[in-house]
């Protein structure tokens, strides 16, 4: 659950959806896994405010600074950063494997699929969502 709490009226709002959320998915005979939920609040101010953790079905939801959301490192300020050092460290260690072949005299035209393959699209997946960040 992802929350952008402005003040007491936004955040009575957001407490009463989960509970509705919660109270339909009873309903409809669904099961929520409360060990697998996770809740972060994006805050922009500098003086953060403290929310006590949600509970559903009397347990307490997992409060986390950052996840991982369709392997997209989301965090607390919309910053991407970590998003970016983990695909940067994956990269890295991708290249590292083309430079080993390279070393062997593959091919060039062979170096570049397996570029394009295996490092290209870790650099470019959801790049859309985090690249305006860093203009």
């Amino acid at each position: 659950m992802l929350a952008l709490l402005n003040d007491f009226a936004s955040y009575q709002s957001y407490l009463s959806s989960v509970v509705r959320f919660s109270s339909w998915c009873s309903n409809n005979f669904l099961h929520l896994n409360v060990s697998k939920t996770k809740e972060m609040c994006i805050d922009f101010r500098r003086n953060r405010t403290v929310i006590s953790p949600i509970v559903i079905n009397g347990e307490p939801v997992e409060q986390v600074d950052s996840f991982k959301y369709l392997g997209v490192i989301l965090d607390e300020k919309l910053s991407f950063t970590e998003h970016v050092t983990a695909m940067q460290n994956k990269s890295q260690q991708r290249l590292h494997v083309l430079r080993k072949l390279r070393a062997f005299c593959v091919d060039p035209l062979l170096l570049l699929r397996l570029y394009r393959s295996i490092i290209e699209p870790l650099l470019t997946y959801c790049s859309i969502c985090y690249y305006p960040a860093f203009l």
